[in-house]
């Protein structure tokens, strides 16, 4: 009994001496990208935002699974010293006929030694839930069990706590997001630590453009650990390095404005095939200056990203045919004006001959009418010379829509290849591609020198 008494007294003393005292499950980035960016962000389209609107999951419909660490001396609320570890899924689902995605999530979280806290994460987000003239909008929920405990004289508390959330889309450029983490905000009592999971309140906003991320999140928190609430301003940018087989790299920097706990945060990341890889760093602005570091590791099952990857491509193609199409179009009705005056030029030159049959004996009408004949037939050969230069044209562009064909199987070849696509399937698409395009005119030398090394 004596022993167990000693056990908590200690526990007690390590808890007095930490300044502030040790606060319940505040509102941790949860992820590299989350503390690159500044923290977490409401409106931030990401699987672990599902720790800062439970809504944002909705939008994912491959199964997704990762794993995140966090190191840091300062939370949301104030100085403190954890390690944080996370797990999570997201599994895209349909129930009563409506689309949405299940969050299964886990934390644990040990604040020196003295003390274990663990949390339990069960949420729902929807899928298009509400589409509007402005805008989709969805709706989600985590349902939380967290505990905390003692580490010296096994003292714990379990409570429940549950967080919603809001999403607004305008477009497939912006986010809103609204949420409330800890609505209930469920109290503790362990030893000489009372305290309460703050409430957060969060607004964010985020935009994507081809090559960057623009987010800014505001969240207002309850107070804890003895000390009043906080008002947190978070801006962040990402920018995507693109390449051609090595995946996409992004680079992250962030700004976290808060009273008793404003950081300048940076991060790197790395996304390849269905696995992305990610390094975040926050240094303090005030207090005692030590980074905190996190690092997450996510991989999506069956995500092919095809969309984003070549949207661009596919942009300039469309556009590449219209204007195609446009010109041959013209060429087309330029063609048929120039039969008919062809036509036309050809009934008067009959004409001019049945007259000149009929007037020989009028020699200076004669030669009149010769010299109008001559300038009929000039036009004539102009017309013949240029209605031959647009069918000349029209062949040149037959061909450049070949070789554009050709270009983009090329290119679609190369990404089979370069995703390790078996040799059979390689040989096939060049076996159709050479099939298709050997007798039209064009230089196909390339992949016709690539099925012969596969042959081999």
């Amino acid at each position: 009994m004596h022993q167990r008494v000693k056990h908590v007294l200690t526990a007690a003393c390590l808890l007095a001496c930490l300044a502030p005292a040790h606060a319940v499950f505040e509102d941790l980035p949860a992820g590299a990208r989350q503390l690159g960016l500044g923290g977490q962000g409401a409106a931030l389209e990401d699987s672990l935002s599902v720790f800062a609107n439970p809504a944002l999951p909705g939008a994912v419909r491959k199964f997704e699974a990762g794993a995140a660490f966090l190191g840091s001396r300062r939370t949301t609320q104030g100085p403190a010293e954890f390690t944080s570890y996370g797990a999570w899924a997201l599994v895209p689902r349909m129930a009563y006929g409506r689309l949405g995605t299940l969050a299964l999530a886990g934390l644990y979280r040990d604040d020196g030694g003295a003390l274990t806290q663990k949390t339990m994460l069960l949420g729902w987000g929807t899928s298009n839930l509400l589409r509007t003239d402005t805008g989709i909008f969805d709706f989600g929920a985590n349902f939380k069990i967290m505990q905390a405990a003692l580490s010296a004289g096994d003292e714990s508390q379990m409570g429940v706590g549950l967080d919603i959330g809001a999403v607004f889309r305008p477009d497939s450029s912006h986010t809103l997001g609204l949420s409330v983490l800890n609505l209930n905000n469920p109290s503790y009592k362990l030893g000489t630590l009372k305290d309460n999971a703050p409430r957060v309140l969060r607004l964010g906003v985020s935009e994507r453009r081809d090559d960057y991320l623009l987010s800014l999140d505001l969240a207002k928190r309850s107070g804890s650990s003895g000390e009043k609430g906080n008002i947190s301003l978070t801006p962040g940018v990402e920018h995507v390095w693109r390449t051609e087989r090595s995946g996409r790299f992004f680079s992250r920097a962030g700004l976290n404005l808060a009273e008793r706990a404003s950081a300048m945060s940076a991060g790197l990341g790395w996304k390849h095939a269905a696995s992305e890889l990610s390094y975040g760093l926050a240094v303090p602005l005030t207090g005692q200056i030590i980074p905190a570091h996190s690092v997450t590791l996510a991989l999506r099952f069956g995500d092919r990203d095809v969309e984003g990857e070549y949207g661009r491509m596919i942009r300039q193609e469309i556009k590449y045919r219209r204007d195609l199409v446009e010109a041959l179009d013209e060429s087309a009705r330029r063609e048929a004006l120039l039969k008919e005056e062809l036509a036309s030029m050809k009934a008067e030159i009959d004409s001019l001959n049945a007259r000149l049959r009929g007037e020989l004996a009028q020699k200076a009408s004669v030669t009149g009418e010769k010299e109008r004949l001559a300038a009929i037939v000039r036009r004539q050969a102009a017309a013949e010379a240029e209605l031959k230069a647009m069918s000349e044209k029209r062949k040149a562009d037959k061909l450049n829509q070949l070789r554009y064909d050709f270009s983009t199987d090329w290119q679609a070849y190369l990404k089979l290849k370069g995703g390790g696509a078996p040799p059979d399937v390689l040989k096939g698409s060049l076996q159709r591609m050479v099939s298709q395009f050997q007798d039209s005119g064009i230089d196909i030398s390339q992949a016709t020198v690539e099925l012969q090394s596969l042959v081999r």
